[in-house]
């Protein structure tokens, strides 16, 4: 079964492309810490949150919020999950590996990258890549609070154990 098309090319996914390349080309042009055994473990875990958060929130009973043009996914619902989404952490992750920020520096660190998501998020609502019918922008604030630290958690376990 194929994903069907959008049903108008409009701004959210002309934000959808051009975020996705600008942060695949920073990807590559800046410099990697991370292992690739770390990276796609990280990446699959937050396509994981991603597909999870939407599976439970923006569908009934709660509807807190829809992507994208409707409350069907298309394909740039799947872009946006598995491509776009989880660059985020892996640059979280990424820098982290720099400095390994300890007590309140790591307080600092988490809440600066969750303080990013948030004003990233802020703009693809802008562009009605999301639209929230419940949802708030501090929930989202809080919830990458929790996915940034288990990110960086999940990442130094991988890297313990390999």
């Amino acid at each position: 079964m194929m994903l069907p098309l959008p049903e108008k090319f409009d701004s959210n996914e002309i934000f959808i492309i051009f975020s996705t390349v600008l942060s695949w080309a920073l990807m590559f042009i800046l410099p990697k810490r991370l292992p690739a055994a770390t990276i796609t473990i990280i990446w699959t875990f937050n396509v994981f949150l991603a597909v999870l958060a939407d599976i439970t929130l923006s569908v009934k009973p709660y509807e807190l919020y829809f992507t994208i043009d409707h409350k069907k996914h298309e394909l740039f619902d799947v872009l946006l999950h598995f491509v776009t989404y989880p660059t985020l952490s892996y640059f979280v992750v990424n820098f982290y590996q720099h400095n390994k920020p300890k007590g309140l520096k790591y307080l600092f660190y988490i809440t600066f990258w969750a303080g990013v998501a948030i004003s990233l998020e802020w703009i693809s609502v802008k562009f009605h890549v999301f639209t929230y019918t419940g949802w708030k922008l501090y929930l989202s604030f809080i919830t990458y609070l929790f996915v940034f630290t288990a990110t960086i958690w999940l990442a130094n376990f991988v890297e313990k154990k390999g």
